[in-house]
């Protein structure tokens, strides 16, 4: 399947109707779009996302659901989206349509039977606020579809389905912050993942409502008081979910803010630089500004990153008695199954002297009496206690723990959490922020130099307002990180709520009928289960193969120049016990475990554009991706691999939305034999279009 076409008409930057041609070949597979920061790269990946999915976008990617809070809810952000200059025309109306080929469509019809595209088209009126939804024959040029649900279902069943399309459209460069998710978390993505694409989904779904039904037979038979529990913790869940949502808006609104004021800011920056007396400095006055805008951002990356780690401090601290803790249910299982087996023993022999002694056929002219059978049978069993019973794994505890398999779950999460957390990982990150601070604060003490003779009151007016400008945006940042420690606390307390909810409906006395409904249905929860363990297990393996080879391939070593010896030697999959996904470890020469959090942004990008490669490998059909910011964090050397080795083997058809620094026009010139189409953005202050060709000349 491929994207031949996209049509976009007057939304956001693009200005009346604006055609790219997208159409790939098997040995040119490539589409490169360059263009500046600002000039709209990433709203074009978002017209295309909004053409095939409308108001449901936000449950693809966390940019697309921030771009949507920013402007308070959907509505909003759709009268936000139409083209100014279209709008002041008093036009009212924008769209995106999307021609999509090389697909199998269920039979129709209205179908012309040579086809094997159609043509999606979303419209949006911001005066009426009516948004339309149409698939036509690329041939006919006819409706398909009437129903509204049809078009849904068309869209999600044979072109992309909305819970796969934060694997075929996404942000490279935003990517490896999967690297950074726990055990658990990292399983569920990679589960998450792997059944989008193989359609697994479904059979989550399906156990995920066997599993509501069950829940729902449970709490039939609670009493009144457990119900109204039942209840309160129910509506605390809601409203912890209601609370991180406002949140998360408001965090938008100031994130968004905080964008208005770096524009503000430049703009003093300029009106400054116009007006200052420079021409004896010796200093470059704007790339220390600039210098200063990449570390003030890096600070604040710094700082979020410490306050996550921080979180878990406690925790560390009590990681000896945790342990301790897990030792002691260890040995409590182990004493469960020695005591298990040695019952389980005793009644077999006790059955055996049973039929031994007591069961026809004895021995004719028999003149055994009542009581050498009984002799007989205590020796025999005391001979077999002591070849068959075995309490050597049995260990003497002076107090058992009591607690459910959701509690055990609980210290097993802490103990895996602070793990994957070294202590290198926090006096690096304090080192680092240390760092930056000192850097930041030198620039700053440098700025004030150049500034020195800056004494008139125009630049005084405009300094001291771009002083205000730059406190509003510590406070804004002040206030997204409190709200961020807020919504994780809220998380932690749904986690724990859960878990009260989970011991509740526990207590309720099932009545008879509904036990037996509730066995049926787990039986077909564990069927199901089965099956999706099965399937898993047959693409273990191919995923583990495809990852190694990939990061072979890009990423030949780990960490830093004294690290030099770690190589990465094996990539091992390992399937989770009740259904939490799959775990990736990554093995050095000596099969130690290589941390992920240990790796650099550049590194951990990589990985995890591996695993998505090694994931869409899976995929019964090809799709087409799209790629924002394709290099993000990577460095030089990294730039050239995943450039010439990665995207041009990615899929039939890859899309890059690349800046002049990314793809440079010497690695464009490396790849440019896997090049189908280039386009380049240009913006007339207003509005944006594309031309032909990319960035000129082949320096560095």
């Amino acid at each position: 399947m491929k994207f031949s076409n996209i049509k976009i008409n007057n939304f956001r930057q693009y200005y009346n109707a604006v055609n790219i041609d997208l159409t790939t070949d098997t040995d040119r597979n490539i589409v490169v779009i360059g263009g500046r920061n600002g000039y709209g790269k990433t709203n074009l990946l978002l017209s295309i996302v909004w053409c095939l999915y409308g108001e449901k976008i936000s449950q693809i990617d966390d940019n697309f659901k921030k771009e949507i809070q920013k402007e308070k809810n959907y509505s909003s952000f759709m009268q936000q989206s139409i083209n100014w200059t279209a709008k002041k025309e008093n036009k009212d109306t924008f769209s995106v349509s999307i021609e999509v080929s090389e697909i199998e469509l269920p039979e129709l019809n209205k179908l012309n039977s040579n086809s094997d595209s159609v043509i999606i088209t979303r419209t949006f009126n911001v005066t009426s606020m009516n948004e339309t939804l149409s698939i036509s024959d690329t041939n006919s040029n006819m409706e398909i579809f009437d129903d509204e649900a049809d078009k849904i279902n068309v869209i999600n069943d044979y072109i992309i389905p909305i819970d796969a399309a934060k694997f075929v459209f996404f942000d490279a460069e935003k990517i490896s912050e999967i690297a950074n998710l726990s055990i658990k978390e990292e399983g569920s993505f990679i589960n998450d993942a792997l059944g989008k694409i193989l359609g697994l989904d479904t059979y989550d779904t399906l156990i995920e409502d066997i599993e509501f039904y069950i829940n729902t037979l449970k709490k039939e038979g609670a009493t009144k008081n457990l119900q109204e529990q039942i209840v309160d913790k129910e509506k605390a869940i809601e409203l912890s979910e209601i609370d991180i949502e406002k949140l998360e808006e408001e965090n938008a609104e100031n994130l968004k803010e905080i964008d208005d004021l770096k524009k503000t800011i430049r703009q003093y920056d300029n009106l400054i630089s116009q007006h200052s007396k420079q021409g004896n400095s010796t200093f470059d006055r704007e790339s220390i500004l600039s210098e200063i805008e990449k570390l003030t951002a890096k600070e604040f990356e710094l700082s979020e990153k410490f306050n996550e780690l921080s979180e878990i401090i406690p925790l560390a601290i009590l990681t000896g008695k945790l342990e301790e803790v897990s030792e002691h249910l260890e040995i409590q299982e182990e004493n469960s199954i020695s005591q298990n087996s040695s019952i389980e023993n005793s009644e077999k022999i006790e059955n055996f002297i049973e039929l031994l002694f007591n069961k026809p056929p004895e021995p004719e002219n028999s003149t055994m009496s009542f009581k050498d059978k009984l002799f007989y049978y205590d020796k025999a069993k005391n001979l077999g206690s002591e070849l068959f019973t075995s309490n050597g794994d049995y260990k003497d505890l002076e107090f058992e723990h009591d607690l459910n398999n959701s509690e055990k779950s609980l210290i097993y999460d802490a103990i895996n959490l602070v793990s994957s957390q070294s202590k290198d990982l926090f006096e690096t990150t304090i080192e680092e922020f240390n760092k930056t601070r000192i850097k930041l604060s030198e620039l700053n003490k440098t700025l004030s130099k150049v500034d020195a003779d800056l004494e008139d009151e125009l630049i005084l007016d405009y300094s001291s307002k771009k002083e205000t400008a730059d406190y509003n945006i510590t406070e804004n940042n002040r206030k997204i990180g409190e709200n961020n420690q807020q919504i994780n606390k809220l998380k932690g307390d749904i986690i724990r709520l859960n878990q009260q909810l989970s011991v509740l409906v526990k207590k309720v006395d099932v009545n008879a009928q509904n036990k037996i409904k509730i066995k049926e249905s787990q039986k077909y929860i564990d069927i199901l289960n089965l099956f999706l363990e099965e399937q898993k297990n047959k693409h273990k393996d191919s995923l583990e193969k495809t990852i190694l080879s990939e990061l072979k391939i890009l990423m030949h070593k780990l960490g830093s120049e004294e690290n030099s010896s770690k190589f990465i030697e094996d990539v091992k999959v390992t399937i989770l016990a009740s259904g939490q996904g799959m775990k990736i470890t990554l093995l050095d020469q000596d099969d130690n475990e290589i941390r992920k959090e240990s790796l650099s942004s550049g590194e951990k990008q990589i990985y995890i554009s591996c695993l998505i490669k090694a994931i869409l490998k899976e995929s019964i059909q090809s799709l087409p991706i799209f790629i924002d910011t394709p290099l993000g964090r990577l460095d030089e050397e990294h730039r050239d691999n995943i450039t010439k080795k990665y995207y041009p083997a990615l899929s039939e058809q890859v899309v890059l939305f690349s800046t002049n620094s990314e793809i440079t026009p010497k690695r464009y010139k490396d790849i440019s034999a896997n090049i189908s189409k280039s386009y380049l953005l240009f913006n007339d202050g207003a509005n944006t279009n594309l031309k032909t060709g990319y960035f000129q000349g082949y320096e560095n």
